[in-house]
């Protein structure tokens, strides 16, 4: 049943299927907490596979897999071909449910034997991605009950963990499976003796027991608040109003309570846990429709923030994490996930996402709550980030091993930076866009701490943010190339690599308007802009790579913070075609579901549509994001904190005569907007709502 194409998530429950024709079946498990709890799971019945019929997904927790003995094959068996239905109706909450129904619907008697086989190899997340611990879990046989069969693992820190079987009758019989090295395992054994329409059920529940905290399922308040989607678009694209839909069942569906606080998951399957990067992006795209969320991220973060000298987790006083990691390799320090602060670019990123959350909210108990955090997250980036004490942060650019990352900005791979003839670059490293966040950092808390009244430190913040900017003008600026670097290395040289990096100045804010312009119609070439996104690196590029990860790939939520920054610049041209470039690459996906990142091909005879990277991550938090921020900025939504208000200054396409969006919360209020052309203009409608 683990061989389909399958994606069910509640809360830290995760259960992941992958057809053989997706590429393999190494990912395929039930996770929860960085620990697959379930490794096999497969029905047969009179040892031979059943044929699958239908698979229904209603929602994001649930599915019903159809499936029946296959043709010509059971003929020697004395049962005649597709005359036997398996249900399976499978429902996640803080456990598996799967309710099976049997029926015969063949001309004769059905008897023989149902047999229902699963194994768990209780192997960490890190392992299954393929960097081996210095010791597995060690399985142990699985344990018969009355009721059930538990099947368990005993983790290097001698810990106990546990996937606990129970069927709702007596009649099902139980096997363990031979003790193995490689997985704890049992079959159910369902005798079949149905007369012809006869039927059959029974109820099997999957329940695994983490380290830690048991596993909760959500309140009703955050069900409400957190866990359920609630964005309405309507346009004249049927397939646009279904994409932004599942943009938004997919974000809530990532939604997640860690033992460390409620965040959203950064994607499946590797990515359930909290980050700080991925969802800190999350909350700049979604703060005009989640603020409970955005509050809740920034809360989790401000947590785990960091309190003192780790070198081993990277960890210095003020910064805010990379990535939050629960299984065995963390726990026995392995990996340094606990949390592991390895970013360059989360801590300034949660004093922009603060300051945003202010401006969209003008939450003042939260501002209050979280004013220190903030405070020794400016702390450390004007220490501990300042590595030469230039006024910009930087990284070292050096890789200690496996576990610790040398790139550590969003372009994270170890060979996502080169100068553009192919060279490798050395550190300490200056990225353009962590110099962007640092500047929006202080320009937006400035803005948000006059609205407090605190004019001095609003004053300091802007003189801060202007030397940033100044900086960045002086020594980023390429002016043959019209374009920003995309860093500086160790000797303050430009990377001149012609990268999608400099277009998230423009969401920051930084450029004057000239060079802004510049910019724009940079992005706008064809070597960077695909007409399905923008490329992470220019094809003219040495390194430049379609199929990689980061050198020439496409990324949904890296040009949607571009798309954004475009429309506030007014190059609405090319931000409106940005947003509808993210329809085309969810169109690639039956449901309009867009995933972690694509190939950097260009529209051509032989490449008609966009093409998937093969194993991007679907669905991914801030690629979902990216859908919510096209709207927003189609609409031109913009708070005005003084007034308490929300802006509208539509831009649609051309073909569109209207756009509307329901179940945004503003300043403490649910609205509606509505937009429709009129004339040369838009007659805009801001009502109010309901949750």
């Amino acid at each position: 049943m683990l061989n389909l194409d399958l994606l069910l998530k509640r809360n830290e429950v995760c259960l992941v299927g992958r057809a053989p024709h997706r590429g393999g079946l190494h990912e395929t498990g039930l996770y929860v907490r960085d620990t697959r709890f379930l490794s096999s799971w497969s029905v047969t019945f009179k040892n031979e596979p059943l044929m699958g019929l239908d698979l229904q997904v209603p929602n994001a927790h649930s599915a019903v897999i159809t499936s029946t003995n296959p043709p010509l094959r059971h003929l020697d068996l004395g049962v005649e071909p597709q005359t036997i239905l398996v249900r399976q109706a499978v429902r996640v909450d803080t456990e598996v449910v799967v309710t099976f129904t049997v029926q015969n619907f063949g001309s004769f008697d059905l008897d023989g034997e149902l047999l229902i086989d699963l194994a768990a190899d209780f192997r960490d997340m890190f392992d299954i991605r393929g960097m081996p611990p210095r010791e597995r879990p060690r399985p142990v046989p699985a344990i018969l009950s009355d009721t059930g069969v538990t099947l368990a693992a005993r983790s290097t820190d001698r810990v106990s963990i546990e996937t606990e079987l129970t069927v709702s009758t007596d009649w099902v019989r139980i096997t363990p499976h031979p003790p193995s090295p490689e997985s704890s395992g049992a079959t159910l054994v369902v005798d079949l003796d149905l007369p012809r329409q006869g039927t059959t059920s029974f109820e099997l529940r999957i329940s695994p027991k983490p380290f830690g905290d048991p596993l909760e399922a959500p309140s009703i308040e955050s069900r409400s608040s957190d866990f359920t989607p609630r964005v309405g678009v309507q346009s004249p694209s049927e397939q646009f109003d279904t994409f932004i839909a599942q943009c938004d069942a997919d974000l809530a569906m990532l939604q997640t309570t860690f033992p460390d606080g409620n965040i959203p998951a950064a994607g499946i399957p590797w990515y359930i846990a909290p980050f700080g990067r991925d969802s800190l992006i999350v909350g700049l795209q979604t703060m005009h429709a989640y603020p409970d969320r955005v509050a809740a991220t920034l809360r989790t973060l401000a947590a785990l923030q960091a309190t003192e000298e780790d070198p081993w987790r990277e960890a210095q006083p003020g910064k805010i994490l990379h990535e939050m990691r629960y299984g065995d390799m963390a726990r026995t320090g392995q990996i340094p996930h606990t949390p592991y602060y390895g970013s360059i670019d989360s801590t300034p990123l949660f004093v922009m996402t603060f300051a945003q959350h202010y401006l969209w909210h003008r939450d003042d108990r939260l501002f209050d709550e979280l004013i220190d955090n903030v405070r020794r997250a400016l702390d450390w980036i004007e220490t501990y980030g300042d590595l030469d004490g230039d006024g910009l942060i930087e990284f070292t650019g050096v890789q200690k091993d496996r576990a610790h990352i040398a790139q550590q900005g969003w372009k994270d791979s170890g060979d996502s930076l080169h100068f553009a003839d192919g060279r490798e670059v050395d550190g300490p490293i200056a990225l353009v866009e962590v110099q962007g966040y640092v500047y929006a950092a202080y320009r937006w808390l400035s803005e948000a701490l006059r609205l407090r009244g605190d004019a001095a430190w609003a004053d300091e913040l802007v003189g801060k943010a202007e030397a940033v900017r100044e900086l960045v003008e002086q020594q980023f600026w390429m002016e043959d190339a019209g374009f920003y670097a995309q860093g500086l290395d160790g000797s303050k040289r430009q990377i001149d690599a012609i990268s999608s990096n400099p277009g998230h100045l423009l969401f920051c804010g930084l450029p004057r308007d000239e060079r802004a312009a510049r910019l724009a119609a940079r992005l706008a070439e064809p070597d960077l802009n695909t007409g399905w996104g923008i490329r992470t690196l220019s094809s003219d590029m040495a390194t430049y790579n379609p199929m990689s990860y980061h050198n020439g790939s496409i990324w949904p939520h890296d040009f949607s913070l571009t798309m954004a920054g475009l429309r506030d610049y007014g190059h609405n041209d090319l931000a409106r075609e940005l947003a509808m470039a993210l329809l085309t690459l969810a169109s690639t996906s039956p449901n309009l579901r867009i995933a972690e990142l694509y190939c950097g091909f260009s529209p051509m005879s032989d490449v008609p549509t966009p093409v998937a990277y093969p194993v991007s991550c679907i669905p991914q938090a801030w690629a979902a994001g990216a859908g919510l921020l096209a709207t927003r900025t189609l609409l031109g939504l913009k708070p005005l904190p003084a007034e308490r208000q929300l802006a509208a200054d539509p831009d649609l396409p051309a073909q569109w005569s209207s756009l509307s969006m329901t179940g945004l919360n503003v300043f403490g209020e649910f609205v509606d907007v509505s937009v429709e052309r009129c004339g040369d203009g838009y007659d805009v409608r801001i009502t109010p709502g309901h949750d």
